[in-house]
């Protein structure tokens, strides 16, 4: 049983791999990195924001941040994801993006406003820049990064002297790509624009993004990659790094919508969004830690909880994930899968009672527990964490109260192998009187 659980795991984590590898799962994960902490600051100015009687030059100041982040995410987007492919190519990084960032601006549609003036102003719907573009943007970096570097790897491209500078020389090398590229990306926009979706943005929102919002609107979808997440964990693969390229296509449109939204003075309505499942997977790490350190009675276990206590406070679960093990453990198989889910669960039932906010920032992973939630949900995102801290500790309870009683057992004998054999009193007496009679017979005889 032991072999085939290691064979199957042995199997599972090469095909993790192979997914974590593959060049479009890299590119959508390391692009969005990249993007942090533009939307951490836009976030740290819409919670400045939501102070009461705040100075009016501070709040305007406020809002100009929250929307130049929100407003135009799809562009930073796209630059993030195509700097990370051209890099993971080894392409030319700064004519990539360019290009990339001029490809977007050519499929995205130029609108006429009419301002009562001689002629109509024209220019593009920040709807198009903001969460609405998102999938465009990461369609147009991926397409247009990874043809550029092909074309150049073809060495279509003009010939220059030897004489010419090698910057120059790069700087012509990338023209007769990117004036196919160029020419393509026109063809594709003229062409839609005489169907009845006008343009390239209105094709992928209408048949690829809004049914990916539809399904990622689902608390069972979200409840379903929490627990593919931590089932990878058990199998000793890093679950979450697996599982955010798919939480970022499928959640990180409504979450930046959110943002949008709040940003131009109106409500949050995606519950299900990539802030929300960042900021209330629970305080898991801490409730175990807690329990290993004040609950249990093994040695092994209290010294891994004082070890895993202040990690533990700031979401770190390595310590205890290989520590007591909970990988490949069966006894922790169904709190360990079961708590994210749970957790996710108690927020968005308390969402969707009114007693949560809806989530519409973003806050950093790795800071304290129960600060997350302040920040995320203010007081209630506080208490809610709170209530997930002793659900996790409930859950794991009996599960670790057996694992802890198993391993005092296995302690037990060391223990006493350990320690130095002594006798009683009553014994040394006894000993000691024996000893005295085999002198006396000794003489005697």
């Amino acid at each position: 049983m032991t072999k085939q659980k290691g064979a199957f795991g042995a199997k599972l984590n090469r095909a993790v791999v192979k997914f974590s590898n593959n060049l479009i799962i890299k590119t959508v994960a390391n692009g969005m990195m990249l993007t942090l902490p533009i939307t951490i600051v836009g976030s740290l100015l819409m919670v400045i924001q939501m102070i009461p009687n705040l100075p009016e030059i501070i709040s305007r100041a406020c809002t100009m941040g929250t929307t130049v982040t929100s407003s135009f995410i799809a562009v930073y987007i796209l630059l993030g994801m195509s700097y990370a492919l051209a890099k993971e190519i080894k392409s030319d990084v700064p004519a990539s993006m360019i290009l990339s960032l001029a490809s977007f601006f050519i499929v995205t549609p130029i609108t006429d406003f009419d301002t009562g003036g001689d002629k109509p102003i024209q220019a593009i719907q920040l709807g198009y820049l903001g969460s609405k573009g998102i999938f465009v943007a990461m369609i147009t970096a991926i397409v247009i990064t990874w043809s550029f570097a092909k074309l150049s790897d073809k060495k279509i491209t003009f010939k220059m002297p030897e004489s010419v500078p090698p910057f120059i020389a790069k700087t012509f090398a990338a023209i007769v790509p990117a004036a196919i590229l160029f020419a393509g990306m026109i063809i594709v926009s003229l062409l839609l624009s005489f169907t009845s979706f006008n343009n390239v943005h209105d094709l992928i929102y209408t048949l690829l993004q809004t049914p990916l919002e539809k399904l990622g609107g689902s608390i069972w979808s979200a409840l379903l990659i929490m627990f593919i997440s931590e089932l990878l964990w058990w199998f000793g693969i890093h679950g979450s790094n697996v599982t955010a390229s798919i939480i970022t296509v499928l959640y990180a449109s409504q979450a930046y919508a959110n943002m949008e939204v709040v940003a131009n003075g109106g409500t949050a309505q995606n519950i299900i969004n990539s802030f929300f499942l960042d900021a209330y997977k629970g305080p898991r790490a801490l409730a175990v830690a807690v329990i290993l350190l004040f609950l249990s009675r093994s040695e092994k276990f209290k010294s891994i909880g004082k070890v895993s206590i202040i990690p533990s406070i700031f979401g770190i679960t390595e310590p205890m994930k290989f520590g007591i093990p909970q990988i490949l453990n069966p006894l922790l198989f169904i709190p360990l899968t079961l708590a994210a889910p749970l957790c996710i669960a108690i927020a968005y039932v308390a969402t969707l009672i009114g007693f949560l906010p809806v989530v519409s920032l973003a806050v950093p992973k790795n800071l304290p527990t129960f600060l997350t939630g302040f920040m995320a949900g203010g007081w209630q995102g506080f208490v809610i964490q709170v209530i997930q801290f002793f659900a996790v500790v409930l859950l794991y309870l009996p599960f670790m109260k057996k694992l802890d009683s198993t391993e005092v057992i296995t302690e037990a004998p060391e223990k006493e192998t350990d320690s130095p054999v002594t006798m009683s009193e009553p014994e040394v007496l006894v000993s000691a009187s024996e000893s005295t009679v085999k002198k006396v017979e000794g003489l005697e005889s």
